[in-house]
């Protein structure tokens, strides 16, 4: 059962929140074993199994990265304050308004107040914290730098972020140039062709090639539309499915990154990806091994999945990682020549630190120039397309003009 209860802490501020209990005697005896003295204790209305099955549902969503980047912050300011790690973990709780955060952190409070450490609190939240940020987690609290490891961690969710949204940005222009070119397309093919096609054909008149071919065309859409559309689906769902498979996504992945231009810049970005993570990892003291090994839940690309394991064969045989890296041409040559600089220095982490910030300021500048590039050539396309069906209506009209 999940009762609401309402609580005064022994510092006399107010507690508000969801505990789950057998009953209600059960839920006050443990509101008062944990110092509060309860002011009100209510069942909550619909939580019986239906409820307790959709409170599950809703606690299972995943964190968003803002959420993520709020947590990180709080935490980080709270604890370089001075503050101890339960009572920052209770006032961001406190302070959270998203019920699924402030259950989540909830949870992780009450498994430290029982003795657990952090990076073991977190173990038990695989879905909401991945590899990465726990190994982070655990190295801060073995060399006692907990608000510079937070600190990283919400630098490393700002950039997460600053890359989808550099990405969504640069995709939405075309997007909607696409969806404009669409429905130009369609308003002609079943709105403006069927009028010029009942003209033409009272007039009885040869028509040339084009414009036979477009009336055609939006004859057979006006009645077989539905199988170009549901012809579509399946071919997304079978695409969707066929993908999942290890050995076409393999294929596809290594595809994908060999694309002229756009391939560079893909490989660019996920490379910046894993490199940010090394950078984020090393600066919070996490071995280079364990760095470089869990930095593969940071990517999907089969690709740089072998890459990394490459990386990973080198570095736990004795080798460096530039070798391995100027093995295979995902990494450019300066990259490879900043890492190795850093590697025979002695100063890895500063060199991939540097390499991190480059590569995104570079990426940058490249998703920015590549959208400049899509939008003419998207306007040209349309302008093709529309001046082809306007040049295929007109023909006929200018023929019979002349014959006249």
């Amino acid at each position: 059962m999940q009762f609401v209860y309402e609580a005064m802490r022994p510092d006399g501020s107010m507690v508000r929140d969801l505990l789950d209990a057998a009953g209600q005697a059960a839920a006050a005896d443990t509101l008062r074993e944990k110092g509060l003295l309860v002011v009100r204790l209510d069942e909550q209305a619909g939580s019986g199994p239906a409820a307790a099955r959709a409170a599950g549902l809703f606690q299972s969503r995943k964190v968003l990265t803002r959420d993520m980047i709020l947590f990180t912050r709080q935490m980080k300011m709270l604890l370089e304050s001075g503050s101890p790690l339960v009572p920052a973990l209770e006032a961001t709780e406190t302070q959270t308004e998203k019920p699924v955060l402030r259950g989540l952190i909830r949870r992780l409070r009450e498994r430290v107040e029982e003795g657990a450490s952090l990076s073991a609190a977190l173990e038990s939240e695989p879905k909401h914290f991945d590899p990465v940020f726990r190994s982070m987690i655990a190295a801060g609290e073995a060399t006692a730098t907990l608000p510079d490891v937070f600190g990283r961690l919400c630098t490393l969710a700002q950039s997460r972020q600053q890359t989808q949204r550099l990405v969504l940005s640069a995709l939405l222009y075309p997007c909607v140039l696409l969806a404009m070119m669409t429905g130009v397309m369609a308003i002609l093919l079943f709105f403006v062709i069927p009028r010029f096609r009942v003209l033409f054909t009272s007039l009885d008149r040869p028509l040339p090639a084009s414009t036979q071919f477009l009336f055609q065309l939006s004859l057979w859409l006006q009645h077989g539309w539905p199988y170009v559309v549901g012809t579509l689906i399946l071919a997304i769902v079978a695409g969707v499915l066929l993908v999942r498979t290890p050995s076409v996504r393999a294929g596809v992945d290594q595809t994908l990154v060999q694309v002229p231009i756009l391939g560079r810049l893909i490989a660019r970005l996920i490379f910046a990806r894993v490199v940010r993570v090394w950078a984020a990892m090393l600066r919070c003291h996490v071995p280079l091994l364990e760095a470089i090994r869990q930095s593969k839940g940071a990517v999907r690309n089969a690709a740089f999945l072998r890459l990394i394991e490459n990386v990973e064969e080198a570095v736990s045989t004795g080798g460096r990682m530039a070798q391995a890296l100027a093995a295979t041409r995902l990494a450019d040559p300066i990259i490879v020549s900043a890492i190795r600089t850093g590697e025979e220095n002695g100063r890895l982490a500063e060199a991939v630190d540097f390499v991190s910030s480059w590569i995104d300021e570079d990426n940058a500048t490249a998703v920015n120039q590549l959208t400049r590039l899509a939008e003419p050539l998207l306007l040209a396309v349309m302008g093709v397309l529309v001046g082809a069906v306007a040049m295929s209506l007109f023909l006929p009209l200018f023929d019979m003009a002349t014959a006249a």
